[in-house]
């Protein structure tokens, strides 16, 4: 069985890979529920500013402007959503108002240089580079938030999915007749619907079925990959939830790590992004 590894537990932060990003340069993550904006810092990110994902993507730039002190040098962007060729939003089942914005086009008002990535993608370049997984070379990575994001880490790459493919772990279906947003039926995150409270999840996700499915299958995806360590976030700063969800992934023979901060994996590797392209 292997060791759990989570924060806080007075572990050593692993030392950064990265160094500290220019002043010009800052991270953007765009989520189904909020958007965060921020800059690297020596804790790992410091979030800048946040607000509530507008319905209509016409409302992010006046509000990045807002918050922007001059034209950047350069910017990296998590997000969740499909993107063809030119940057421009293909899918995004939780906000099918973005379908069709030229993503990459409008963020280049405000930067020179824009770098977009697949929120799970980034979350795990964030945290190989100067994360919580830094040093380790293979790694999978599952953020639970409004929808699943993943992604996973073979041989010290982050491994894309098929290009111009906007499915995410999440649209994996595993769970039977559970209609999802995306139209499609049993995909992972269907089972955020059923989540309990802290109060009511019981010992290694009991009460909550549909989470120990969704585990179960994280770990023999990983097992099947040759992957020992799993990264959790997003809704991981529930207490209970990330006690319960290490504790069953660790009973699987697996090494759970849980970042400091679970909600900014995303928010992290976007303030890499730009450098790594």
């Amino acid at each position: 069985m292997g060791d759990v590894v989570q924060y806080p537990q007075g572990c050593a932060r692993p030392r950064s890979t990265v160094g500290p990003r220019p002043p010009g340069v800052w991270g953007l993550d765009i989520g189904a529920t909020k958007v965060a904006l921020g800059t690297t810092a020596e804790s790992g990110v410091k979030v800048r500013a946040t607000v509530a994902t507008p319905p209509s993507p016409e409302g992010l730039l006046p509000w990045l402007r807002s918050r922007l002190p001059h034209r950047l040098d350069g910017l990296g962007v998590a997000f969740p959503g499909g993107l063809d060729g030119h940057e421009r939003v293909t899918s995004w089942p939780n906000r099918p108002a973005w379908d069709g914005f030229p993503l990459g086009k409008e963020l280049g008002q405000l930067a020179s240089a824009v770098v977009i990535r697949d929120d799970g993608e980034a979350a795990a370049l964030g945290e190989c580079r100067q994360g919580i997984a830094a040093g380790r070379r293979d790694v999978m990575v599952v953020v639970l938030g409004t929808g699943i994001g993943g992604a996973v880490v073979i041989d010290d790459r982050v491994r894309a999915g098929a290009a111009g493919d906007p499915r995410t772990l999440g649209h994996v279906r595993i769970l039977g007749s559970n209609g999802c947003v995306c139209g499609a039926m049993g995909c992972a995150q269907t089972a955020l619907r059923s989540l309990p409270s802290d109060d009511g999840l019981g010992p290694r996700l009991a009460a909550w079925p549909d989470g120990q499915r969704l585990i179960d299958f994280v770990a023999d995806l990983a097992r099947i990959l040759d992957v020992q360590v799993v990264l959790t976030g997003g809704l991981m700063e529930r207490p209970v939830l990330r006690y319960e969800t290490v504790a069953r992934l660790n009973s699987l023979g697996l090494i759970p790590l849980v970042p400091e901060h679970p909600g900014r994996s995303s928010l992290l590797g976007a303030t890499v992004l730009e450098r790594a392209a």
